[in-house]
């Protein structure tokens, strides 16, 4: 019989091997300075080479879309706005954190191609829902797969084992809770917790599966999953018709999401996925 895990156990596991960099903290301590200049930000990030110019190449990206080329951080951070700076800082050290990164049998080019995507799906289809606040899904999208990644550091076996049979996300995590004790959403949510990361991104990486676990949050739940599942659609090359079949019952109504826009949610994500996998220094 199969040992069976909690999600905390799993992400003990690599506590001492990943971590986000200090830069992320203060930069996030800072932003949540109301008395904070772009400069001050500015000059915070300057100290990390690596970060500002990760983050000035995602300016400068159809991520954001500005019509000018953008030539400083502070300009930068003035245009973007505080909130979006935290997410593209945390999706910067990200990238840069794991980047090397990999773990037996999972494929690191396939898994930050579906991280990203899932990121931007998230973005687009909020934009095409009308709901501007919903773009900060970004990262909830971006780190709603993380789970897999500690689960293949941690119970190799086992997730070889899950891996190695065609299977929709939903029939994944009912494998890996019943050869491992828990699912990669669980396990996500952990990852959060140990990383210090706002409770709201635990929340929405855990109710992923069942967006309506996710209480007050389920509206922005609803929209990850769909992410998450339509993301695993296009590496599969599943028509989206069939993909609406593998959501939860209730994710597109919960999402306030209409089913006709996710081709569209699609081509966007596509179209500037290549560009930002290269703003963060990913492969393609």
């Amino acid at each position: 019989m199969a040992e069976l895990h909690t999600s905390q156990e799993l992400v003990a596991c690599v506590e001492g091997l990943w971590s986000l960099p200090d830069v992320y903290y203060r930069v996030r301590e800072a932003i949540e300075d109301p008395d904070v200049s772009t400069d001050e930000l500015a000059r915070l990030v300057s100290a990390d080479p690596a970060l500002a110019g990760t983050l000035l190449r995602l300016a400068n990206s159809a991520f954001f879309g500005f019509p000018r080329r953008i030539e400083t951080l502070s300009r930068a951070i003035s245009l973007i706005g505080l909130d979006e700076v935290t997410e593209a800082v945390l999706a910067s050290v990200l990238a840069a954190s794991f980047s090397s990164v990999a773990p037996i049998d999972l494929d690191m080019r396939r898994f930050w191609r579906g991280s990203v995507r899932r990121g931007l799906l998230c973005r687009h289809l909020s934009r095409l829902s009308g709901d501007r606040e919903g773009e900060r899904l970004f990262v909830a999208g971006l780190l709603s797969d993380t789970g897999h990644l500690v689960m293949c550091h941690a119970i190799p076996d086992v997730m070889r084992d899950v891996l190695s049979r065609p299977a929709t996300l939903g029939q994944r995590a009912e494998r890996e809770r019943e050869l491992a004790g828990c699912d990669f959403a669980e396990v996500g949510a952990a990852l959060i917790v140990s990383w210090r990361l706002p409770s709201n991104l635990g929340t929405l990486i855990g109710a992923q599966l069942m967006p309506p676990y996710a209480g007050d949050l389920a509206h922005d739940a609803a929209r990850v999953h769909i992410a998450a599942v339509l993301s695993e659609a296009i590496e599969t090359r599943m028509p989206t018709s069939d993909a609406i079949g593998c959501l939860h019952p209730e994710a597109l109504s919960l999402a306030g999401v209409d089913a006709v826009i996710l081709n569209a949610a699609i081509e966007q994500a596509e179209t500037q996925l290549g560009e930002v996998l290269a703003s963060l220094g990913l492969q393609p």
